[in-house]
Protein backbone atom coordinates (compact mmCIF):
# COMPACT_ATOMS: atom_id res chain seq x y z
CA UNK A 1 0.00 0.00 0.00
CA UNK A 2 2.81 2.42 0.85
CA UNK A 3 4.60 1.69 -2.41
CA UNK A 4 1.48 2.63 -4.32
CA UNK A 5 1.12 5.88 -2.34
CA UNK A 6 4.74 6.78 -3.14
CA UNK A 7 4.14 6.11 -6.82
CA UNK A 8 1.08 8.35 -6.84
CA UNK A 9 2.98 11.13 -5.05
CA UNK A 10 5.86 10.87 -7.53
CA UNK A 11 3.40 11.02 -10.42
CA UNK A 12 1.74 14.12 -8.94
CA UNK A 13 5.16 15.76 -8.51
CA UNK A 14 5.91 15.26 -12.21
CA UNK A 15 2.52 16.60 -13.18
CA UNK A 16 3.24 19.77 -11.16
CA UNK A 17 6.69 20.12 -12.75
CA UNK A 18 5.34 19.67 -16.27
CA UNK A 19 2.45 22.06 -15.75
CA UNK A 20 4.79 24.73 -14.38
CA UNK A 21 7.19 24.31 -17.30
CA UNK A 22 4.27 24.35 -19.74
CA UNK A 23 3.04 27.58 -18.18
CA UNK A 24 6.38 29.30 -18.80
CA UNK A 25 6.65 27.97 -22.36
CA UNK A 26 3.11 29.20 -23.00
CA UNK A 27 3.94 32.60 -21.52
CA UNK A 28 6.98 32.79 -23.77
CA UNK A 29 4.88 32.01 -26.82
CA UNK A 30 2.20 34.52 -25.87
CA UNK A 31 4.79 37.28 -25.39
CA UNK A 32 6.16 36.70 -28.88
CA UNK A 33 2.64 36.32 -30.31
CA UNK A 34 1.72 39.69 -28.82
CA UNK A 35 4.70 41.21 -30.60
CA UNK A 36 3.69 39.52 -33.85
CA UNK A 37 0.16 40.90 -33.58
CA UNK A 38 1.37 44.45 -32.82
CA UNK A 39 4.46 44.75 -35.03
CA UNK A 40 4.20 41.88 -37.50
CA UNK A 41 7.54 40.29 -36.59
CA UNK A 42 7.97 37.24 -34.35
CA UNK A 43 11.56 37.92 -33.28
CA UNK A 44 13.29 41.26 -33.80
CA UNK A 45 16.97 41.01 -32.88
CA UNK A 46 17.68 44.75 -33.19
CA UNK A 47 15.06 45.79 -30.62
CA UNK A 48 15.02 43.35 -27.70
CA UNK A 49 11.98 44.36 -25.67
CA UNK A 50 9.59 41.43 -25.89
CA UNK A 51 12.33 38.98 -26.72
CA UNK A 52 14.14 39.46 -23.40
CA UNK A 53 11.11 38.35 -21.41
CA UNK A 54 10.28 35.55 -23.82
CA UNK A 55 13.81 34.13 -23.68
CA UNK A 56 13.89 34.46 -19.89
CA UNK A 57 10.55 32.68 -19.58
CA UNK A 58 11.69 29.88 -21.87
CA UNK A 59 14.96 29.56 -19.91
CA UNK A 60 13.01 29.23 -16.66
CA UNK A 61 10.93 26.42 -18.19
CA UNK A 62 14.06 24.58 -19.37
CA UNK A 63 15.68 25.11 -15.95
CA UNK A 64 12.67 23.65 -14.17
CA UNK A 65 12.75 20.56 -16.38
CA UNK A 66 16.51 20.07 -15.98
CA UNK A 67 16.28 20.62 -12.23
CA UNK A 68 13.54 18.02 -11.95
CA UNK A 69 15.56 15.43 -13.88
CA UNK A 70 18.89 15.86 -12.06
CA UNK A 71 19.30 13.52 -9.09
CA UNK A 72 21.44 14.46 -6.11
Amino acid sequence: MFREAGYIQMKLNWIAVLLTALFFVGASFLILYDQYMKIGIWFQITDLHHETFAIASFAVAIGILIGAVIKK
